[in-house]
């Protein structure tokens, strides 16, 4: 069977690691448990990718999980990388369960940005579907009985009806086509990097953009200190995570005090990598000895905060397009019922 190249998505890799998760709790050998999984997932993507993991761990060349992970091409590197400080700490079993638990994290935020996406286009479309109707089946029919009514000035309230009608196609072709260049933009090689800068410093999604990246570093943290590696090094590893700039830029410094021999927690808020109250818990959670438990609880509060955040801009940026469409449409319609309500007065 050939290799697979293209990385399964979160969806996928969240029900491998909780599916792993389990049969490792219910003893199953490590080795064994993809070709249970592939079993169970028959006639899926998952199960493919399953098959070829069995197949390469029987092939006797590879004999750990991580490894034929890696071979197999359809795990991202942090993936393969936490599975592999998982079997070396002898966690393997709690370190699969962090990896389901941040991939569904991931899935939901994914969902989330997808809705963000397709509402305004639905709406596009849709204000664009309604204005092609008006012009092409309403407005003759109002032409025709302008022109019986009053051929002269029919023909220039008829004007003025279509010449609102194409402004009104313009500004919804244009914002229409704003989306389109967006979503062939992010199609494009390098495209959700453009996107992602984009989103960083635009001031209606700087805020979800880093509650985004924080809710992956925290997360990221966690697993990382839960398989036993030292801390600087799983600020260094949450850290390749991210692509908020304001988080990567005081990455350094944050684990420059850690390794001079500052608390984690007191570091991470100290230099503004993380920020709100909920990243102060962090602070007391470290003292106690709690600081993995309190970057589960930070990285679920960030995600949440940035669905939150999307929410919101979906109810500022539907109700909007609504708004648009009312306006089109209305000035149409007085466009041609007022010289209509005109002729007829004046018959």
């Amino acid at each position: 069977m050939p290799k697979t190249t293209k990385e399964l998505p979160p969806q996928d890799l969240a029900t491998f690691f909780e599916s792993l998760t389990m049969l490792l709790r219910a003893g199953v050998p490590a080795n064994e448990c993809p070709d249970i999984i592939a079993g169970d997932m028959e006639g899926s993507r998952l199960a493919t990718v399953a098959t070829q993991l069995n197949e390469i761990l029987n092939s006797g060349e590879v004999f750990i999980l991580s490894q034929a992970l890696q071979q197999c091409g359809a795990f991202p590197a942090y993936a393969v990388e936490m599975t592999r400080l998982g079997e070396d700490a002898g966690r393997l079993e709690g370190t699969a369960e962090s990896l389901g638990q941040y991939y569904r994290r991931q899935e939901a935020l994914a969902q989330s940005i997808r809705s963000a996406i397709s509402g305004p286009v639905l709406l596009m479309v849709m204000m664009s579907v309604v204005l092609i109707v008006l012009i092409l089946f309403v407005l003759p029919v109002f032409e025709n009985v302008f022109l019986s009514l009053n051929p002269a000035e029919g023909a220039v309230g008829m004007s003025s009806a279509f010449l609102a009608a194409r402004v009104a196609m313009i500004v919804v072709g244009a914002l229409l086509l704003v989306i389109i260049l967006v979503l062939v933009s992010y199609l494009l090689p390098g495209g959700k990097a453009r996107l992602a800068r984009m989103a960083e410093n635009f001031p209606l999604t700087r805020r979800i953009h880093y509650a985004l990246n924080a809710s992956r570093f925290t997360g990221g943290l966690a697993m990382l200190l839960a398989s036993g590696i030292s801390v600087g090094e799983a600020i260094d590893k949450a850290g390749a995570l991210v692509d908020n700039r304001r988080i990567k830029e005081k990455i350094p410094a944050a684990r420059a005090d850690v390794d001079g021999g500052e608390d984690l927690g007191r570091a991470l808020v100290k230099h503004g990598v993380l920020d709100g109250f909920e990243a102060k818990i962090l602070l007391s959670a470290a003292r106690a000895g709690q600081t993995e438990a309190a970057m589960n609880n930070l990285s679920a509060i960030y995600s949440e905060e940035a669905n939150s955040g999307i929410d919101r801009l979906l109810g500022l940026v539907e109700p909007a397009l609504v708004g648009v469409l009312s306006i089109a449409i209305g000035v149409i319609l007085l466009s041609v019922m007022l010289p209509l309500t005109q002729t007829l007065a004046d018959l």
